[in-house]
Protein backbone atom coordinates (compact mmCIF):
# COMPACT_ATOMS: atom_id res chain seq x y z
CA UNK A 1 0.00 0.00 0.00
CA UNK A 2 1.39 3.20 -1.07
CA UNK A 3 1.85 6.46 1.28
CA UNK A 4 -0.25 8.54 -0.50
CA UNK A 5 -2.47 7.58 -3.54
CA UNK A 6 -3.65 10.40 -5.74
CA UNK A 7 -6.50 8.56 -7.71
CA UNK A 8 -7.96 10.91 -10.74
CA UNK A 9 -8.01 14.34 -9.75
CA UNK A 10 -9.80 17.21 -11.12
CA UNK A 11 -11.02 20.64 -10.12
CA UNK A 12 -12.77 23.20 -12.22
CA UNK A 13 -13.07 26.56 -11.87
CA UNK A 14 -15.88 27.55 -14.32
CA UNK A 15 -14.94 26.49 -18.04
CA UNK A 16 -10.78 26.18 -16.33
CA UNK A 17 -9.65 22.63 -15.39
CA UNK A 18 -7.13 24.03 -13.79
CA UNK A 19 -5.85 20.18 -12.16
CA UNK A 20 -6.64 17.87 -14.96
CA UNK A 21 -7.14 13.38 -14.03
CA UNK A 22 -4.14 13.44 -11.98
CA UNK A 23 -3.00 10.67 -10.81
CA UNK A 24 0.54 9.51 -8.60
CA UNK A 25 1.53 7.66 -5.34
CA UNK A 26 4.43 8.12 -3.15
CA UNK A 27 6.08 5.13 -1.09
CA UNK A 28 6.97 5.53 2.59
CA UNK A 29 10.63 6.61 2.92
CA UNK A 30 11.17 8.67 0.07
CA UNK A 31 10.90 12.21 -1.48
CA UNK A 32 8.74 12.90 -3.95
CA UNK A 33 8.56 16.13 -6.05
CA UNK A 34 5.91 17.88 -7.95
CA UNK A 35 7.49 20.26 -10.36
CA UNK A 36 6.24 22.00 -13.34
CA UNK A 37 6.62 25.33 -15.05
CA UNK A 38 4.98 28.31 -13.96
CA UNK A 39 1.08 27.98 -14.04
CA UNK A 40 1.28 24.10 -13.93
CA UNK A 41 -0.99 23.55 -11.43
CA UNK A 42 1.09 22.67 -8.46
CA UNK A 43 -0.63 25.38 -6.31
CA UNK A 44 -4.10 23.81 -6.99
CA UNK A 45 -3.02 20.70 -6.26
CA UNK A 46 -1.44 21.53 -2.95
CA UNK A 47 -4.64 23.33 -2.20
CA UNK A 48 -6.60 19.98 -3.10
CA UNK A 49 -4.09 17.65 -0.98
CA UNK A 50 -4.35 20.00 2.01
CA UNK A 51 -8.47 20.84 2.45
CA UNK A 52 -8.03 24.37 1.15
CA UNK A 53 -10.22 22.81 -2.18
CA UNK A 54 -12.80 20.03 -2.59
CA UNK A 55 -12.16 18.46 -5.77
CA UNK A 56 -14.87 17.88 -8.61
CA UNK A 57 -13.43 14.39 -9.03
CA UNK A 58 -10.86 11.87 -7.84
CA UNK A 59 -9.55 11.10 -4.20
CA UNK A 60 -6.87 11.16 -1.96
CA UNK A 61 -5.96 8.28 -0.30
CA UNK A 62 -3.34 9.15 3.13
CA UNK A 63 -1.92 5.90 4.35
CA UNK A 64 -5.15 4.03 3.46
CA UNK A 65 -7.88 6.25 4.63
CA UNK A 66 -9.72 8.48 2.49
CA UNK A 67 -9.41 12.04 3.27
CA UNK A 68 -10.89 13.94 -0.05
CA UNK A 69 -12.31 17.08 0.66
CA UNK A 70 -11.51 17.49 4.41
CA UNK A 71 -11.00 20.51 5.53
CA UNK A 72 -7.68 21.22 6.87
CA UNK A 73 -7.55 21.29 10.11
CA UNK A 74 -8.99 17.48 10.07
CA UNK A 75 -6.07 16.73 7.24
CA UNK A 76 -3.46 18.08 9.65
CA UNK A 77 -5.06 15.42 12.37
CA UNK A 78 -5.02 12.80 9.94
CA UNK A 79 -1.36 13.52 9.02
CA UNK A 80 -0.72 15.78 6.09
CA UNK A 81 1.19 18.76 7.38
CA UNK A 82 2.50 21.74 5.48
CA UNK A 83 5.23 24.85 5.14
CA UNK A 84 4.25 27.34 2.85
CA UNK A 85 6.63 29.40 -0.35
CA UNK A 86 5.81 32.86 1.45
CA UNK A 87 7.10 32.26 5.09
CA UNK A 88 3.77 32.25 7.05
CA UNK A 89 5.41 32.63 11.22
CA UNK A 90 3.35 34.93 13.68
CA UNK A 91 6.26 37.53 14.34
CA UNK A 92 4.22 38.86 17.42
CA UNK A 93 5.56 35.15 18.87
CA UNK A 94 8.74 33.54 20.20
CA UNK A 95 9.90 30.52 18.57
CA UNK A 96 8.52 28.47 21.01
CA UNK A 97 5.59 30.02 20.61
CA UNK A 98 5.37 29.69 16.78
CA UNK A 99 6.46 25.36 17.69
CA UNK A 100 3.49 25.25 19.81
CA UNK A 101 0.96 26.22 17.34
CA UNK A 102 1.46 23.32 15.54
CA UNK A 103 0.62 21.48 18.84
CA UNK A 104 -2.58 22.72 18.65
CA UNK A 105 -5.05 20.15 17.17
CA UNK A 106 -3.43 17.64 20.05
CA UNK A 107 -4.67 19.74 23.00
CA UNK A 108 -5.71 17.04 25.64
CA UNK A 109 -8.48 19.51 27.57
CA UNK A 110 -11.36 21.41 26.39
CA UNK A 111 -11.32 25.53 24.80
CA UNK A 112 -13.89 25.90 28.55
CA UNK A 113 -11.04 24.15 31.41
CA UNK A 114 -8.24 26.46 29.43
CA UNK A 115 -9.68 29.38 31.21
CA UNK A 116 -8.88 28.26 34.13
CA UNK A 117 -6.09 27.09 36.03
CA UNK A 118 -6.24 23.05 36.34
CA UNK A 119 -3.66 20.56 36.86
CA UNK A 120 -4.76 18.80 33.22
CA UNK A 121 -3.30 21.99 31.09
CA UNK A 122 -0.50 22.72 33.38
CA UNK A 123 0.56 18.93 32.69
CA UNK A 124 -0.16 18.73 28.71
CA UNK A 125 1.95 22.23 29.04
CA UNK A 126 4.64 21.23 30.27
CA UNK A 127 5.15 17.87 28.18
CA UNK A 128 4.49 20.39 24.82
CA UNK A 129 7.16 22.30 26.07
CA UNK A 130 9.31 19.78 26.45
CA UNK A 131 8.76 18.36 22.91
CA UNK A 132 9.47 21.94 21.32
CA UNK A 133 12.56 21.87 23.50
CA UNK A 134 13.56 18.23 21.04
CA UNK A 135 12.00 19.54 18.34
CA UNK A 136 13.85 22.47 18.13
CA UNK A 137 17.04 20.80 19.09
CA UNK A 138 16.21 18.63 15.74
CA UNK A 139 15.99 22.15 13.13
CA UNK A 140 18.75 23.66 15.32
CA UNK A 141 17.07 26.72 16.52
CA UNK A 142 17.53 25.95 20.55
CA UNK A 143 19.67 28.91 21.01
CA UNK A 144 16.79 30.62 19.42
CA UNK A 145 13.85 29.64 21.45
CA UNK A 146 12.86 32.85 23.13
CA UNK A 147 13.73 35.03 20.30
CA UNK A 148 10.78 36.78 18.77
CA UNK A 149 10.46 34.98 15.59
CA UNK A 150 11.24 37.71 12.98
CA UNK A 151 14.43 38.42 14.29
CA UNK A 152 15.82 34.98 12.77
CA UNK A 153 17.72 35.30 10.23
CA UNK A 154 16.06 33.85 6.67
CA UNK A 155 17.45 30.35 6.54
CA UNK A 156 16.74 29.78 10.09
CA UNK A 157 12.72 30.99 10.08
CA UNK A 158 12.33 28.38 6.64
CA UNK A 159 13.60 25.60 9.64
CA UNK A 160 11.07 27.39 12.27
CA UNK A 161 8.58 27.10 10.06
CA UNK A 162 9.31 23.24 9.26
CA UNK A 163 9.88 22.61 13.03
CA UNK A 164 6.28 24.01 13.27
CA UNK A 165 5.08 21.79 11.06
CA UNK A 166 7.26 18.62 12.35
CA UNK A 167 5.45 19.56 15.92
CA UNK A 168 1.72 18.07 14.52
CA UNK A 169 3.97 14.75 14.27
CA UNK A 170 2.90 14.70 10.48
CA UNK A 171 3.02 11.07 8.39
CA UNK A 172 3.35 13.40 5.25
CA UNK A 173 5.99 16.95 5.15
CA UNK A 174 4.64 18.69 2.63
CA UNK A 175 7.33 21.55 1.74
CA UNK A 176 6.48 24.13 -0.79
CA UNK A 177 9.54 25.76 -2.33
CA UNK A 178 11.74 26.16 1.00
CA UNK A 179 14.80 27.12 -0.88
CA UNK A 180 12.89 30.24 -1.98
CA UNK A 181 14.71 33.06 -1.03
CA UNK A 182 18.29 30.76 -0.29
CA UNK A 183 21.76 31.26 -1.57
CA UNK A 184 23.58 28.75 -2.64
CA UNK A 185 25.74 27.41 0.70
CA UNK A 186 22.04 27.56 2.41
CA UNK A 187 20.19 25.22 -0.84
CA UNK A 188 23.58 22.66 0.10
CA UNK A 189 22.49 22.78 4.01
CA UNK A 190 19.11 22.64 3.07
CA UNK A 191 19.29 19.73 1.08
CA UNK A 192 20.79 17.29 3.01
CA UNK A 193 18.82 18.72 5.86
CA UNK A 194 15.22 17.73 4.26
CA UNK A 195 16.88 13.98 3.57
CA UNK A 196 17.08 13.60 7.41
CA UNK A 197 13.80 14.67 7.97
CA UNK A 198 13.20 11.20 6.54
CA UNK A 199 13.44 9.89 10.18
CA UNK A 200 10.89 11.98 11.45
CA UNK A 201 8.00 11.43 8.97
CA UNK A 202 6.94 8.76 6.57
CA UNK A 203 7.56 10.49 3.54
CA UNK A 204 7.87 14.27 1.97
CA UNK A 205 6.19 15.74 -0.71
CA UNK A 206 8.84 18.56 -1.98
CA UNK A 207 7.36 21.17 -4.52
CA UNK A 208 10.50 23.30 -5.91
CA UNK A 209 11.42 25.28 -8.78
CA UNK A 210 15.66 24.59 -7.95
CA UNK A 211 15.81 21.80 -10.12
CA UNK A 212 20.13 20.96 -8.85
CA UNK A 213 17.94 20.65 -5.31
CA UNK A 214 14.93 17.97 -6.60
CA UNK A 215 17.46 15.64 -9.01
CA UNK A 216 19.53 15.72 -5.73
CA UNK A 217 17.14 14.62 -2.92
CA UNK A 218 14.07 12.79 -4.88
CA UNK A 219 13.40 9.80 -5.28
CA UNK A 220 10.35 10.11 -7.60
CA UNK A 221 9.32 13.28 -9.58
CA UNK A 222 6.09 14.05 -10.91
CA UNK A 223 5.52 16.48 -13.93
CA UNK A 224 3.18 18.80 -14.67
CA UNK A 225 1.86 21.27 -16.77
CA UNK A 226 -1.68 22.72 -17.68
CA UNK A 227 -2.66 20.95 -15.02
CA UNK A 228 -2.00 17.78 -16.23
CA UNK A 229 0.90 15.13 -15.44
CA UNK A 230 3.11 14.64 -18.61
CA UNK A 231 6.09 12.53 -16.55
CA UNK A 232 6.06 10.46 -13.39
CA UNK A 233 9.54 8.60 -12.72
CA UNK A 234 13.06 8.61 -11.26
CA UNK A 235 15.40 11.80 -11.90
CA UNK A 236 17.28 10.57 -14.88
CA UNK A 237 14.41 10.08 -16.62
CA UNK A 238 12.40 13.03 -15.86
CA UNK A 239 15.39 14.79 -17.23
CA UNK A 240 15.76 13.51 -20.06
CA UNK A 241 12.04 13.44 -21.24
CA UNK A 242 11.17 15.02 -24.20
CA UNK A 243 7.94 16.11 -22.89
CA UNK A 244 9.71 17.72 -19.55
CA UNK A 245 12.53 19.65 -21.57
CA UNK A 246 9.32 21.19 -23.97
CA UNK A 247 7.29 21.79 -20.76
CA UNK A 248 10.13 24.41 -19.59
CA UNK A 249 11.89 25.52 -22.75
CA UNK A 250 9.52 25.76 -25.45
CA UNK A 251 9.80 23.71 -28.61
CA UNK A 252 12.18 25.60 -30.07
CA UNK A 253 14.39 25.15 -26.68
CA UNK A 254 14.08 21.70 -26.71
CA UNK A 255 14.86 21.28 -30.42
CA UNK A 256 18.07 22.99 -29.75
CA UNK A 257 19.04 20.98 -26.36
CA UNK A 258 18.48 18.11 -28.42
CA UNK A 259 20.43 18.80 -30.91
CA UNK A 260 23.15 19.84 -29.15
Amino acid sequence: MSLLEVKDLTIRFGGLVAVDNLSFTMEEGQVTSLIGPNGAGKTTVINLLTGFYTPNEGQVILDGEDITGNPTDVVVEKGLSRTFQNIRLFSNMTVEDNVLIGMQHRIEYGSFLSLFPNPRKNSWEKKAREEVGQILQRVDLSEYRYDRSTSLPYGKQRKLEIGRALAAQPKILLLDEPAAGMNPVEKRELSLFIKSLLKDVKGILLIEHDMKLVMDISDKIVVLNHGAKICEGRPEEVQSNPEVIEAYLGRKGARNAASK
